[in-house]
C-alpha cells in the first residue's frame, strides 16, 4: 500500500467498525431485585417477608454506610470496568423499601422505628 505524496508513512488498511452493543444489561440492582421477587413467593407469609426484607433493608443501609465511610473501598469490584456506585445502593434500597411497604407492617424508616413512631 502506498502512502499519501510528500509522506514516508505507508496508508493505514481500513479496520472495521462495529456499532454499539444495543443489548441491554440488567444492572447490578436489577439482577439482584429479581432474585429477591423470586425468593419472596417461597416465604411462608407476609411476616417472613416483611422480616427478610427488614433484614435486607438492614444489611444494605448498613453496607451503604460503609462504602460512603471508606469512598468505596469496602465494596469489592468482580469488574473492574463496572466499579459499584453509590446509585446501586440507592436504587436497591429503594427498591427493597418499595416492597416492604407494600406489605405494610412496621415502618421501614430507621429513624421512625428508632423514635417509636407508627
Amino acid at each position: 500500500m502506498e502512502g499519501l505524496p510528500g509522506t514516508r508513512m505507508p496508508l493505514r488498511e481500513p479496520y472495521e467498525v462495529s456499532p454499539p452493543e444495543t443489548t441491554h444489561r440488567p444492572d447490578r440492582a436489577s439482577r439482584f431485585i429479581a432474585r429477591v421477587d423470586a425468593h419472596l413467593p417461597t416465604l411462608c407469609d407476609d411476616a417472613a417477608r416483611r422480616a427478610f426484607l427488614g433484614r435486607q433493608l438492614e444489611g444494605w443501609e448498613h453496607r451503604y454506610a460503609r462504602f460512603l465511610a471508606t469512598e468505596g473501598a469496602s465494596e469489592f469490584a468482580t469488574d473492574t470496568n463496572d466499579p459499584p456506585h453509590a446509585a446501586d445502593f440507592l436504587l436497591t434500597i429503594t427498591a427493597l423499601a418499595a416492597r416492604r411497604i407494600a406489605l405494610g407492617g412496621r415502618p421501614i424508616c430507621r429513624r421512625a422505628r428508632e423514635s417509636g413512631d407508627p
